[in-house]
C-alpha cells in the first residue's frame, strides 16, 4: 500500500469514528459535551454536608397512664392524669445535608414539665428528617422546612407525694416546621438560626405523653456552597 492511499484511508476512518482531534473539541475550545447542562457538575446553593444543630423552647404538656406493673395497669385505683403542665423541650441532631431539600441523621430530644402537684420527664432517641418543598416554588421561603422525628421513648408521671408513677417505654414520634436564616460563615461551612414549632408524643401501653413546643434552632452546615461565594 503506497503513502497516497494509506493518507486516504486513515482521513476517511478519523472521519467516520470521529477521531479527529479537532473534533474532539468545540469552537469554543472545551471538551465535547461541556455545554450539555446534564454532564455539569451539580453545587449545592444552600446546605451540604454535616449538620450539626440543636433546639429548644417552652413546651406544654400533657401526661396520664398507670405504673408500668402488670397488677396495676387499666385499675382505675393506679391512674393518674396530669393537667396542663408547663417546661422545656429540647433536640440535638447530627445529620447530612444531601442537597438543598433533604437532610437526615440520628437526632435526640428531652423534656421536662413540672407544677406544684405533677412532675413529668422523658426523652427520646431516633431519627430526624428535614424537607424544604420551597427551594424553588417559593424563593422566599426556601430555608423553610417541614420535619420529623421517630424512635424509641421513655416517659414518667408521678404525683409529688406517696404515689406510684405512670411510666412506659416505647414509641417517640414528632413533628414540626421551623424557618432558618443564615448567620455567618464558620469553619469552613456556615451558622444558621431561626424559629420553629413542635408536636410529640411518647406512647406505650401502661402511659403516654404529648407536648408542643415552640422555640429557636441554631444549626451548622460543614460544607461549602453556593451563597458562601
Amino acid at each position: 500500500m503506497n503513502r497516497r492511499v494509506f493518507a486516504s484511508w486513515l482521513l476517511g476512518g478519523c472521519l467516520v469514528f470521529g477521531a479527529s482531534p479537532a473534533r474532539a473539541q468545540s469552537e469554543t475550545g472545551k471538551p465535547a459535551g461541556a455545554e450539555d447542562p446534564t454532564l455539569r457538575p451539580v453545587k449545592a446553593e444552600r446546605r451540604s454536608g454535616l449538620t450539626l444543630g440543636a433546639s429548644g423552647g417552652i413546651a406544654l404538656a400533657g401526661a396520664s397512664g398507670y405504673p408500668n406493673n402488670a397488677r396495676m395497669i387499666d385499675d382505675p385505683a393506679f391512674y393518674s392524669s396530669s393537667p396542663l403542665l408547663v417546661g422545656w423541650s429540647s433536640s440535638y441532631f447530627l445529620m447530612g445535608a444531601f442537597n438543598d431539600y433533604v437532610s437526615f441523621g440520628p437526632m435526640f430530644t428531652i423534656a421536662t414539665f413540672e407544677s406544684d402537684a405533677w412532675k413529668s420527664t422523658g426523652w427520646g432517641a431516633g431519627f430526624r428528617g428535614e424537607v424544604f418543598p420551597l427551594v424553588k416554588l417559593v424563593p422566599m421561603l426556601a430555608d423553610a422546612a417541614i420535619y420529623g422525628q421517630v424512635g424509641f421513648g421513655v416517659t414518667e408521671l408521678r404525683a409529688k407525694g406517696p404515689y406510684p408513677s405512670a411510666d412506659g417505654s416505647q414509641s417517640f414520634l414528632g413533628i414540626g416546621i421551623h424557618h432558618e436564616w443564615r448567620l455567618a460563615r464558620l469553619l469552613g461551612g456556615h451558622a444558621a438560626l431561626g424559629p420553629y414549632v413542635e408536636y410529640d408524643a411518647i406512647r406505650a401501653p401502661s402511659a403516654e405523653r404529648h407536648w408542643a413546643t415552640a422555640g429557636l434552632r441554631v444549626v451548622w452546615y460543614g460544607s461549602r456552597v453556593a451563597l458562601d461565594r
